[in-house]
């Protein structure tokens, strides 16, 4: 039998390094990515080192709170659960309650409790959090499993990936989803964590304007236009279009719960040189890969834009800061120039570079950069097209490879 535990290394090292400093850890990460599973691992770790008295967990998504998501709930649930050795506060989902920030600051500012919170929300720390914690607080962003971690659970003894990531970049790494093989189960947990996600994070942060096909009918929209340049005004069309009425400021309001909930992240389009804003289009990539499978079934159709989304979130998880370059002098276009302090990577990400034309394309676009930071292209080729400085890299090795730069 399979082992249903999904390690998190790269995470729990994180977590574990900041074990004993002054300061909060907010794991934050769309719904269902294995924030609670983190935290639970974290808390077994704990308990192993300091004790289990010493801890106090708490999930404020769980049955206890389903009618009270009161300041007084959580204060009561806080003060019910502490002892004279709790030194560990360990929150779940605490996004869910109301005023949880003065709640977190009160406890933090004794000194005498770590704490560790999770939640759904990408606004946390645009909260009263920030202001009230400005330098105190480290956010750890989790993320679906990268192929890496995929790989690692589904066939640890592998070194053949072209089958493995087929899968995987058709059904995503949603944690539940690796420990599932039936197809059609898949699909249908895929379809329950995308209306959860709708319907429970996005739906209240846009509020009574909230129309459920409206939000259905950008999802899909967005999942058929990765890769490609979308702007408001392509999304205002698009709704238009089909019957309903929708003006500017809402259309942003929809999109800006999309993200904020962390089901959708976006690449700003910026000049190669000097890095300025180049028009307002944006490219737009679901947090996970099955999530477009609900929309668009045939990967065939769409397997250059999913290989896209899959390099974009491992270098989002790799903590670079990304943007589309344009070329000014051509508007030749770089899908991904990713910028980490002071090291910078140009990213282009194709199938196949066996066809001459999309050769010249790929590599003119990176040849008209005149910096000596690294240039590469991922494809899906075992050839190695490499050649005059430009790393041509088989798009599963650099996946699994995992590490810093390219």
């Amino acid at each position: 039998m399979r082992n249903t535990i999904i390690e998190r290394p790269s995470y729990m090292e994180r977590l574990k390094a900041y074990t004993g400093a002054d300061i909060i850890r907010v794991i934050t990460g769309v719904r269902r990515c294995g924030k609670s599973s983190l935290l639970l691992m974290y808390r077994n770790w704990l308990e192993e080192q300091y004790g289990k008295d010493s801890i106090l967990y708490i999930n404020f998504d769980g049955p206890a709170f389903i009618l009270d998501k009161s300041l007084n709930a959580m204060a009561e649930a806080i003060k019910s659960g502490i002892t004279e050795n709790t030194r560990f506060m360990l929150l779940d989902e605490v996004q869910l309650m109301e005023g949880w920030e003065n709640i977190v600051n009160a406890y933090y500012s004794t000194g005498r409790y770590e704490m560790i919170i999770t939640g759904s929300n990408a606004k946390m720390l645009s909260s009263e959090l920030a202001t009230l914690l400005t330098g105190r607080y480290t956010e750890i962003e989790l993320f679906p499993l990268s192929f890496s971690e995929y790989a690692k659970f589904k066939d640890p003894e592998t070194s053949d990936y072209e089958k493995l990531f087929d899968e995987y970049l058709f059904y995503g790494g949603f944690p539940i989803i690796a420990l599932l093989d039936d197809s059609t189960q898949k699909i249908n947990i895929l379809q329950s964590i995308s209306d959860s996600i709708l319907f429970n994070d996005v739906r209240p942060k846009i509020g009574s304007n909230a129309n459920n096909d409206i939000l259905k009918r950008l999802v899909a929209f967005l999942n058929d236009s990765v890769g490609y340049p979308v702007s408001l005004n392509n999304l205002e069309h698009r709704i238009k279009s089909a019957g309903y009425k929708m003006y500017h400021d809402l259309i942003s309001k929809h999109m800006d719960a999309l993200m904020s909930s962390f089901l959708y992240y976006n690449a700003e389009f910026h000049t190669v040189k000097g890095g300025a804003r180049f028009g307002q289009i944006d490219k737009y990539y679901p947090v996970d890969t099955g999530l477009v499978a609900l929309t668009k079934g045939n990967m065939s159709e769409n397997y250059g834009s999913l290989l896209e989304n899959v390099v974009f979130l491992e270098l989002k998880r790799r903590g670079y800061k990304i943007s589309v370059g344009k070329n000014s002098s051509d508007s030749s276009e770089i899908d991904f120039v990713a910028i980490k302090g002071r090291e910078k990577i140009y990213v282009q990400v194709t199938a196949t570079l066996m066809d001459e034309n999309t050769r010249k394309r790929e590599f003119h676009a990176l040849e008209m950069v005149k910096d000596n930071f690294p240039k590469s292209i991922l494809s899906m080729d075992r050839h190695d097209f490499s050649r005059d400085g430009l790393r041509n890299m088989y798009l599963p090795d650099f996946l699994i490879r995992n590490t810093e730069g390219m």
